[in-house]
């Protein structure tokens, strides 16, 4: 069991994604994600640009259809380039590899050398190369601003967009960058959807987007701190339904977890969102759950029956190896989300009543979670 728990550990209802690397990371999940199908295309971003990984999210989506994967800036690994071989991409709009941010024209030559034709999206900075981002969506409705400058409030935005196409684009904490303004502008009745609280943009921010004539609608999803945000995210859908997960009701959802001192997994892990489970992403620390998360947890966990366990059933992915979220924390996810860990205390509390073990109500598990329909039984035990 050592061995196990050092290299990818697993539980009943959650499934760790692990690498050796951050290149070797976004490989693993590739496999993962196109384990039986080619994608129409593959992007490629710099595996130390963050912001590049979550300007490109919105690529993932239909009708490119593309896996995340990392490469330094100048050559391609062995591995990615195996992976990219597997992969055999089918071309979109006759485009196998987006480059995508600050990568060389060597890596561009290398992979047409290789017989892949690609499309290197760049500009002088980040800020640039996600306004060019729109024009390869073609279509679309919503916006979403985050900080250019701080990615931890703004990077669950990466989840949605590659799970519905919308483009992101950064502004900075006290200002909009001319060509994030440009693109706005340029888009007729847009919808604007700034992620994050005012400690990365500012309400003065906020306000002059508000202005703009074209903008049809603008909303926030904010927070205390960055684990705020992504439950509020996870909870959010707009009054016409087109926008926000909405996941605020009790089902057998799925979740990604992962860390903000690990951007990197994160954003190569995007394809979690959108395909299979289509997760949402929640955040969480190395070795322990912030509390806003657990509780939502709890919100939107299933009851469990009153008999056999049966679906729907949560489940949940977790971002990295055990040094970057810990076995432990893994298990506490196992807990919470656990419908048989649930029942487990429901029976236990069950047998010690017919025992004749007399303990006030609200000592009882079902009790302290809401599930009246047990209530009359138990109130016939031990009155």
């Amino acid at each position: 069991m050592d061995n196990i728990i050092n290299s990818c550990p697993l539980t009943l209802n959650t499934t760790r994604i692990c690498g050796k690397s951050e290149i070797n990371y976004a490989v693993e999940i590739s496999k993962i994600g196109f384990s039986n199908m080619k994608p129409n295309a593959v992007i490629l971003i710099n595996k130390d640009e963050v912001f590049d990984g979550i300007l490109a999210s919105p690529l993932v989506h239909f009708p490119i259809n593309a896996p995340i994967l990392l490469t330094d800036p100048y050559r391609l690994s062995k591995e990615t380039l195996a992976e990219i071989q597997r992969l055999s991409p089918k071309g979109h709009e006759g485009i196998k590899v987006y480059l995508i941010g600050n990568l060389s024209s060597e890596l561009e030559n290398e992979l047409n050398s290789k017989g892949y034709t690609s499309k290197l999206i760049t500009g002088r900075d980040h800020y640039e190369t996600a306004c060019q981002i729109p024009a390869e969506r073609k279509s679309f409705k919503n916006i979403l601003i985050i900080s250019g400058q701080d990615y931890s409030e703004g990077i669950v935005s990466s989840y949605w967009s590659a799970h519905h196409g919308d483009p992101i684009l950064f502004v900075m904490k006290n200002r909009i960058p001319e060509c994030t303004l440009n693109v706005i502008k340029s888009m007729p009745n847009i919808n604007l959807y700034i992620i994050g609280s005012t400690k990365t943009i500012s309400a003065s921010v906020e306000e002059a987007l508000s202005r703009l004539s074209n903008v049809k609608k603008l909303s926030r999803i904010s927070g205390n701190s960055p684990y705020d945000v992504a439950v509020n995210f996870a909870k959010y859908k707009s009054e016409s339904g087109e926008f926000g997960w909405g996941r605020n009701y009790k089902d057998g959802h799925a979740f990604a977890f992962g860390t903000i001192e690990d951007p990197m997994k994160i954003v190569s892990s995007v394809i979690l969102a959108h395909m299979g489970k289509h997760t949402p992403l929640l955040l969480i620390k190395k070795d322990s759950i912030p509390k806003t998360v657990s509780n939502y947890l709890y919100e939107v966990k299933p009851m469990p029956p009153m008999n056999m366990p049966r679906p729907p059933f949560m489940h949940g992915f977790i971002l990295g190896n055990t040094n970057n979220i810990t076995y432990d924390n893994q298990v506490k996810i196992e807990d919470i989300i656990s419908l048989e860990h649930e029942m487990m205390h429901m029976m236990m509390d069950n047998h010690e009543m017919m025992q004749g073990e007399h303990r006030p109500l609200e000592d009882y598990n079902i009790s302290n979670l809401g599930y009246k329909f047990k209530n009359e039984k138990i109130n016939h035990l031990i009155n």
